[in-house]
């Protein structure tokens, strides 16, 4: 599948492509500046929200705090009393009780939030003052078994504040639910408890305290203890803390105020004075709705993109095409064999560059086949040349051949049979104009050379040739073992008094092909054997310094058996000054068979096409 996808794409006219690419960058873009700016707005939406929800949340806690106060306040002033202490004594009187009730009756009229006030006692009848009704109250005993009597037992100091909660009814029988704070009534004389004293007021007063409600705000109020003692609405007021699922019904004693459900908005605020807590709450996707304005534009910003870029990027691409396209076709052109192809680009950028180089180009081709062609015809009559070349050499030794025979006639059969093996080392030389010969051709030269040279030197010439059989039909290079055989005769047997000899031998081992030509020559020199030996090596600055002593033909041959050969070749010089010298050329085996069976082959078809020929 990946792989018909690939070959797809590849097929495409570029236009197609940059489309493909362009577009979808395009679109890419728009998106991303559409997120952007969306998620700017609605993070700088959000921090604001949270600003204004902060200070609600403080302006609430300040208002708690204030009502609170006032409530701690009537509870000292009353607490304080002489008259209320002694209206609870034994010993009451009935001015005690006159004073006490005007003291309540005017705190009732003047305080905002003070509405009721309930005094217990394990001795006497309950107090109750009350600006609402004159409802049956709870009895002492009933209060007792609620948790807001045993809280306020455990704070004495600073009371509790509670709600009216499932069966807890400060006046049975009033529908209105009530806040109140509850606290333990000190004979500040005498340091004894004398019983409770709680102060309250309607759930309903008690939100009012805190601010009008305002639209997708809710507003929550919970004390110490994790109830809750108001809320916006009043559907939480009286309910614990984890019926809230805001802080996924965490209990309110383990809450992290900064962690909570991500679908709120949600501030906090505490109260040192009463320990209440304050909670800002907003629903985060309808404030985020005023934001979607943003991003319907962005949607048709992207479309609008799309609409008016492609017609745009097709344009703008074939006018980008358009000199691609003449270049493609003036190249088919100069597929097809036309050469005086040019392509006229205005363009100075990389295209214009392109379209500059390929007329250059098309301009050295055709320059080239010229040349090519020329050098061809160039060829053609050198081999020409060549050819009629060899009807020299072709007569030379076909008169030398005239010569033999009629020296035979004469009675000359000495020159006869000299001028027989001169004519016999020409014809082997010439070799039908081959470069490959095998060994036994070659050593045919070789002996013909030795012959010739030991009539003109007599008894002080003597040679042997000694070569393993299967060997003689290996192929080599011709003229490899004539120059060095001639370099024996001429500069170490011509040069000494007495006999000389040659020793001319073939042999394989089990890693090389070995050729070495051995005399007893006058030897060579310390300081010239150096040099023969780094031309040998293929040194070929020393060459023309070397050619008297026979460098030119080490050489020659070193340089023609790196070419057939290529690197498993090497030639080994040993010479004594006296005693004679030895030259071994030394040839890979592995590549010499291979090297050897790859131009025996080339022989045989060339055979092959000549005979077809004829």
């Amino acid at each position: 599948m990946l792989t018909k996808l690939k070959n797809l794409y590849l097929e495409l006219p570029i236009r197609y492509k940059i489309q493909m690419w362009f577009m979808p960058l395009i679109v890419l873009t728009a998106i991303s500046i559409g997120y952007f700016s969306y998620t700017t707005a609605s993070n700088q939406v959000l921090d604001k929200i949270s600003q204004g929800q902060n200070n609600i949340s403080s302006q609430t806690i300040s208002h708690l705090d204030y009502l609170a106060k006032d409530i701690y306040d009537i509870y000292s002033y009353l607490s304080l009393s002489s008259e209320l202490h002694d209206m609870l004594s034994p010993e009451s009187n009935y001015n005690s009780a006159q004073i006490v009730n005007s003291m309540v009756n005017r705190l009732l009229s003047t305080r905002q939030f003070f509405q009721s006030l309930l005094i217990f006692t394990d001795d006497y009848p309950p107090i109750t003052f009350n600006s609402l009704n004159n409802n049956e109250i709870i009895t002492y005993r009933d209060y007792k078994n609620h948790d807001i009597y045993k809280q306020t037992e455990a704070d004495v100091v600073n009371g509790a504040w509670g709600v009216e909660t499932g069966p807890l009814k400060l006046f049975i029988g009033d529908q209105r639910k009530k806040v109140f704070y509850s606290k333990v009534l000190i004979n500040p004389e005498t340091l004894e408890r004398e019983g409770l004293m709680l102060i309250g007021m309607t759930e309903e007063d008690f939100r009012k305290s805190f601010g009008q409600k305002r639209d997708n705000v809710q507003i929550i109020v919970v004390n110490e203890y994790g109830t809750i003692l108001s809320d916006s609405d009043g559907k939480w007021s009286g309910r614990d803390f984890m019926e809230l699922p805001y802080y996924e019904h965490t209990a309110f004693d383990e809450v992290d105020w900064n962690a909570h459900d991500k679908e709120w908005l949600i501030s906090h605020s505490s109260s040192a004075a009463t320990g209440w807590h304050v909670l800002v709450i907003q629903p985060r996707s309808e404030e985020l709705q005023q934001l979607n304005q943003i991003r319907w534009l962005t949607v048709g910003f992207v479309i609008m993109i799309l609409l008016v870029n492609i017609p745009l990027s097709w344009l703008f691409s074939k006018l980008f095409l358009n000199p691609l396209k003449r270049l493609l076709k003036s190249m088919r052109e100069v597929q097809d064999g036309d050469f005086s192809q040019y392509v006229n680009i205005e363009l100075r950028d990389e295209i214009g560059q392109l379209g500059r180089g390929y007329n250059t180009m098309v301009t050295k081709i055709k320059e080239l086949i010229q040349n090519v062609y020329q050098s061809e015809l160039s060829q053609k009559d050198a081999e020409l040349k060549m050819l009629q070349s060899q009807i020299n050499p072709h007569f030379l030794y076909n008169t030398l051949n005239s010569i033999t025979w009629m020296a035979y006639r004469e009675g000359a059969d000495k020159s006869a049979d000299m001028i027989e093996r001169l004519s016999v080392f020409f014809r082997f030389n010439l070799s039908q104009g081959a470069d490959i010969i095998s060994i036994e051709k070659e050593l045919a030269i070789v002996e013909n050379y030795l012959y010739l040279s030991k009539i003109r030197f007599g008894d002080k010439l003597t040679y042997s040739i000694d070569v393993q059989p299967h060997l003689k039909r290996v192929l080599m290079p011709k003229l490899l073992l004539q120059p060095l055989v001639e370099n024996a005769v001429v500069h170490g047997i011509e040069q000494m008094e007495g006999e000389g000899f040659i020793h001319l031998s073939i042999y394989e081992t089990e890693t090389e092909v070995v050729m070495e030509v051995t005399d007893n020559g006058v030897g060579i020199q310390p300081d010239k054997l150096e040099t023969l030996r780094s031309t040998g090596q293929g040194n070929r600055s020393l060459v023309d310094s070397s050619e008297r002593s026979g460098g030119f033909a080490l050489y020659n041959t070193r340089e023609r058996l790196h070419n057939y050969f290529g690197d498993g070749v090497t030639i080994d010089i040993n010479s004594r000054v006296g005693f004679g010298t030895s030259v071994k050329l030394r040839i890979d085996r592995q590549k010499a068979e291979g090297q050897l069976k790859e131009l025996e082959k080339e022989m045989e078809k060339e055979k092959g096409e000549g005979d077809e020929n004829v």
